[in-house]
């Protein structure tokens, strides 16, 4: 009778786990890490093969894992190598969804949208709205100030 009470006990504890791995927190924080470790190939792992990418300053969505990866992810990386996202307030959450503000920092030391690198520092703030369903990002939304980000990589430096 005690072998299966432990045994019960620790099917509980390894399903919660489970769960919380999966929670809309833990892959928006495994992702976030993704992205600040400069892997797009290791940010892509959390994202759904049918993820859709919003940024509100393009005004259009990125369709797609693959793209996203090369086109949101890669692009970012590639023109910030030294990128830091992070978040900095509470994130808000529902089932499915976590909403939270960030800053993103680092130079500008690569291609950027077709323009050259100006190696100038950006740091600009934004919000972000994503959805997890089982594990994956399906779709995200992000929301910031593009004509500071504009501003910054335009100024020229001393």
């Amino acid at each position: 009778m005690k072998s299966i009470r432990i045994a019960a006990l620790s099917l509980i504890l390894i399903s919660c786990g489970v769960m919380a791995e999966e929670s809309p927190q833990a892959v928006v924080t495994g992702y976030m890490a993704a992205w600040n470790a400069h892997s797009s190939s290791q940010a892509a792992r959390y994202l759904a093969k049918d993820v859709v990418y919003y940024d509100a300053a393009t005004g259009s969505p990125v369709k797609g894992k693959e793209r996203a990866e090369k086109e949101v992810i890669g692009a970012f990386i590639r023109a910030v190598p030294d990128l830091q996202w992070k978040m900095t307030s509470k994130p808000v959450f529902n089932q499915d969804t976590i909403a939270f503000q960030w800053e993103f920092t680092g130079k500008n030391s690569g291609e950027w949208a077709g323009a050259p690198a100006t190696n100038n520092n950006i740091k600009f703030e934004g919000v972000s709205f994503i959805k997890v369903i089982d594990g994956k990002i399906t779709w995200q939304g992000d929301y910031y100030d593009s004509k500071k980000l504009e501003a910054e990589l335009q100024a020229t430096k001393p």
